[in-house]
């Protein structure tokens, strides 16, 4: 019984495997960076990434063969239901530190990849730690660098009623779209803070995509069962841990190892 009990076993592990690693070439996997600085940078925290580190996970990025999208392929995607291009990657940054522009914007350049940074509108032309409008400007003339909302006041959203919710949600939007000319569609959560009920606001006050801070690659279509998935890039994270975290959307090497070819 045995005997013919172990080949079944290893046909069904065969094509779960085959239909996973189908789910990972066709999903998109989403990194969020905040901080992304010059080693020289004191009292650094998990959040602060070497610019140095993040032009190797760039180039990894080109090397094995995944797709940067900007962030209007991905909406436009995401609203006509089109098929993504395999082994689709969406960086983003939280916030819009002043740093994004001082050394992440150099790279991005270079390495002609796409980002896309979530703005907590509050704080931009109203702190020397934050980008100016200025800047913004200038980066999003590249059309590498696109723009979306992180709310007006970083705050925690679970804490606040409906109708402060609707204020960060709505005046952040109404800020960037008077702005940028353009429709903002994309909102993330501030310390990935949401519940049904916050959830359900993001959606009234016109935004079509939400981003939480989970790990994992978004299987393709997205359903917006829940807010899509990101890997958080942090700082004491090896190249290898990347390079899992691209193959599987974790920081795994047992995942990496069952698909190896990328």
């Amino acid at each position: 019984m045995l005997y013919y009990f172990i080949p079944v076993v290893l046909i069904l592990f065969v094509i779960l495997l085959a239909i996973v690693r189908c789910k990972m070439d066709n999903g998109i996997r989403i990194f969020m960076y905040h901080h992304i600085v010059s080693p020289e940078t004191p009292d650094q925290t998990e959040f602060f990434v070497h610019k140095e580190t993040f032009a190797k996970q760039l180039d990894m990025i080109n090397e094995k063969g995944f797709n940067a999208l900007t962030l209007s392929e991905f909406e436009n995607a995401c609203e006509h239901n089109k098929k993504l291009p395999k082994r689709s990657v969406l960086i983003t940054l939280d916030d819009g530190w002043r740093d994004n522009y001082d050394y992440a914007f150099p790279v991005i350049k270079e390495k002609k990849i796409p980002v896309t940074i979530f703005l907590s509108t509050g704080s931009i032309g109203n702190n020397p730690d934050f980008l100016s409008w200025e800047q913004i400007d200038e980066m999003k003339k590249t059309g590498l660098v696109q723009f979306a909302s992180h709310g007006v006041n970083h705050k925690r959203l679970r804490k606040l009623t409906d109708e402060e919710v609707l204020s960060e949600l709505t005046g952040s939007k109404k800020e960037l779209e008077e702005i940028f000319k353009e429709p903002v569609k994309s909102f993330c959560y501030p310390y990935g803070s949401f519940d049904g009920r916050v959830r359900k606001l993001v959606f009234k006050a016109g935004y079509s995509l939400d981003y939480g801070t989970r790990k994992g690659i978004n299987s393709w279509p997205w359903k917006r069962k829940r807010p899509l998935l990101r890997a958080h890039i942090l700082n004491n994270e090896s190249l290898k841990d990347f390079y899992h975290q691209l193959c599987t959307g974790y920081k795994n090497s047992i995942f990496a190892w069952l698909f190896p070819r990328f």
